[in-house]
């Protein structure tokens, strides 16, 4: 989701001629990311708000998908995945993605979030038809969500 606002807030040269700068930038939920740093003499402040503007809306989608996955491998269907800055389609290619290399509770508990989605989210993240989504949900997802619910009573959670 993208900074709706940016701006130099301050632009102080120092005693040496650098540059003292604070960059406010603004998401679209009203959040306000600070930036501060020492630049140069002759810098593009203009330039690098610019390009900040556009990393930090990269940083903040990376960071919130990481959380997201962070929370599903650890908490599985328990999991509360938050969508401020990233799609649902973006956190399943993760997922997918990073399932692969998952040890064995973290596929388990990847399997128990995955079971808890609808049929159609399923066809859409795998590109499955519907007899491939319930071949998928009897032989993997919902041995998965079984075996973390045996991991929870275990745990007493």
């Amino acid at each position: 989701m993208p900074i709706v606002s940016s701006q130099i807030a301050s632009d102080a040269t120092q005693s040496d001629g650098r540059r003292w700068i604070r960059e406010l930038h603004t998401d679209h939920l009203g959040i306000k990311h600070e930036r501060n740093y020492l630049s140069r003499a002759l810098w593009d402040a203009f330039a690098a708000l610019t390009e900040y503007a556009t990393q930090l809306a990269t940083n903040l989608k990376q960071a919130e998908i990481s959380g997201n996955i962070a929370r599903i491998i650890t908490k599985g269907s328990l999991a509360v995945t938050v969508l401020d800055h990233s799609t649902v389609d973006e956190n399943f290619s993760v997922l997918r993605t990073y399932y692969k290399t998952a040890t064995e509770l973290e596929a388990i508990m990847s399997g128990d979030f995955l079971s808890a989605r609808t049929d159609a989210q399923l066809k859409n993240l795998f590109g499955y038809n519907q007899a491939q989504v319930d071949n998928l949900r009897s032989t993997k997802l919902t041995p998965a969500a079984q075996s973390a619910a045996a991991i929870r009573a275990a745990a007493g959670v």
